[in-house]
Formats: C-alpha cells, structure tokens, sequence
C-alpha cells in the first residue's frame, strides 16, 4: 500500500466589496463640486462695478459652502478610521472635526460692515438727494465728496473731509477684506491642527504623517495686477480685496485639494494591507495608465509593464 499525505489548502474569498471604504476614497479624491472662489477677473470686474460690495456678499458664503462639504469628507473618514482600527483616538477626533472652521466672529463682521456703510450712506443720499432740473434733467448733490452742486455731465476736482464718506468707505471694505483674508488663515490653522492629531493614528497604521500645509499671503501676479489697477483709480480697498481672494482661491483650488488627495493615498494604502482582500474600485484620479500616447491603457498600481504595448512604467511611490 502506499502511503496517502494529504494536501492542505487554504482558500482565500474573492475580493469583497466594501461600499464604506470606496465611498471614502472616492470623495477624498475628487474636488469638492461648484465654483467655490472667484478668479481675478470675474472680481476684477464685478467688484469695481458694484464699488466693492458683490464680492463681500459672495466670498463669505461661498467659503461657508465650502468648509460645510470638507467637514464633512473629513468627518467621514475619521469615522471610518474609528470603525477599521477601533482606535480611541479616533473617536475623541471625530467629535472635534466641526470645530475646524473659523471663529464664528469673522463670519459677522462683513455683515457689521455692510451695516455700517448702509448707516454712513443713507443719510447722505436723502440730505443730497436726486433733484431734478429743468435743463439737463439732474443735478446730483454730493456734499460729503464735493463743496458745490455737481450738475450731469461737468465734472470738478472733490474736496473730501478726513472722515467723509470716502473714507468710511475704504476703512470699511478694506477691515472686511482682512477679515476675510484672516477667515481663510484661521480655518487652514484649524485644519492643520486637525492633521496633527491624526498623525499619531496613521502612524499606528504605519502609514506615513501628514505635512503642514498654507495658504500663503496672497501675492498672486494676476490678483496683484488687479489690485493694482484698483488703486490706480482711488479703490484702496483693492489690495485686501486682492490678498483676500488670492488665498480664498488657492485654499479651495489647490490646498484642500492637495490634503484631501493625501489623505486618500493614505486611506488605499490602509485598503491594499488588509487580509482577506478588499474589492475597491480605484479612483479616476489615482489610476494609472500607460505612459504610450497611443496605447493608455489602464493599468494596476504594481505593473511595471504594459501589457498591451511592453512599455516600461517608471516606479513611483505613490504614498511617501
């Protein structure tokens, strides 16, 4: 008789589908949708038309919006970070990520400045007033601007007062440009306190940390220009308005993008360790396809050759 040794063999699931895990790394991986920031010349343009005022109402909101949608990708994951690795510290993190956005006072004060110009004009709207005349139709009574009656189409040299409405104008718009210029600052602070405090979790997944990221002052060339032009024709309030939509557009186009890129780096990272395997699609911005212009067939993160063409991929670290 001849001896039997049975063969032992371990059969592994296919890869299961995890609905959670994808549904992170999708949303971490793609822009937050809608036009959250001004470029410079749509402000350029709107602004000088509207004296400043349209890009005050526009800007707070829109960069509410949006510290509304990166709250809660960011709450997502530091839930799916609690339920995978039942880390305490990730749950303590969880109940402080609504609390990454500006103190609450930077928020009012473009309403307190609106408020305050809305005070300073209507006065001198109704003591000026619109008169008619019997000539030229209007004759346009602007006290605090100039010494004397300004009739329709004949312009004069104005003679402003040190706290005329000139310039509760520009100190106003241009305290309510800072503020928003410190609103932004403020939240990427908060943010970055946020990564701080996940950094010793992705270090117990042995993944590596986060960096520290900025939004810059604002000295963007094309926003400069604009400020520039601003001030050349007696807008003083340009160079904040400048400075504050540089860093608002840089934030929500480049600095949110590139920390939650990361973050979904990390996240696939976590997904391709696990045993048994799990079946997450990856995401668009992550695939990686052939370097051949007439090939671009996608490929897996490992290939080191198309297998369409032969080409030779170059080895790139995807998460360091």
């Amino acid at each position: 008789m001849s001896a039997f040794t049975p063969t032992q063999w371990t059969l592994e699931p296919q890869g299961r589908p995890d609905n959670l895990s994808a549904a992170v790394l999708h949303s971490l991986s793609r822009p937050i949708a809608g036009r959250m920031a001004w470029g410079p010349l749509k402000s350029f343009v709107l602004g000088g038309l509207s004296f400043g005022i349209l890009p005050l109402i526009s800007w707070p909101r829109r960069f509410g919006k949006f510290v509304v949608a990166e709250q809660q990708q960011l709450w997502h994951l530091v839930e799916w970070l609690r339920i995978r690795t039942g880390d305490d510290d990730a749950a303590k993190l969880r109940d402080s990520v609504r609390d990454t956005g500006a103190i609450p006072t930077l928020r009012l004060v473009p309403l307190v400045m609106l408020i305050v110009l809305a005070v300073n004009f209507l006065p001198w709207l109704n003591v000026s007033g619109f008169h008619r005349s019997q000539i030229l139709g209007v004759t346009y009574y602007a006290q605090p601007w100039v010494g004397h009656p300004v009739r329709f189409g004949h312009w004069s040299r104005p003679s402003i007062e040190w706290f005329g409405l000139y310039d509760v104008w520009v100190i106003c718009l241009s305290v309510t440009y800072f503020s928003h210029w410190l609103h932004v600052h403020q939240h990427v602070s908060e943010v970055n306190r946020l990564l701080r405090r996940l950094n010793p979790i992705l270090l117990r997944q042995h993944l590596p940390p986060m960096a520290r990221y900025g939004a810059g002052i604002g000295l963007r060339p094309f926003w400069l220009a604009a400020g520039i032009i601003g001030v050349a024709f007696g807008a003083w309030w340009a160079i904040p308005a400048a400075l504050a939509g540089a860093v608002h557009q840089r934030y929500c186009l480049r600095t949110s993008n590139r920390i939650r890129s990361e973050l979904a780096l990390r996240v696939g990272a976590m997904l391709r360790e696990q045993r048994p395997a799990i079946n997450v699609p990856t995401p668009n911005g992550f695939r990686v396809v052939c370097n051949n212009r007439l090939c671009g067939k996608s490929l897996p993160g490992a290939a080191a050759f198309c297998p369409r063409c032969g080409s030779r991929l170059p080895s790139v670290d995807a998460v360091a």
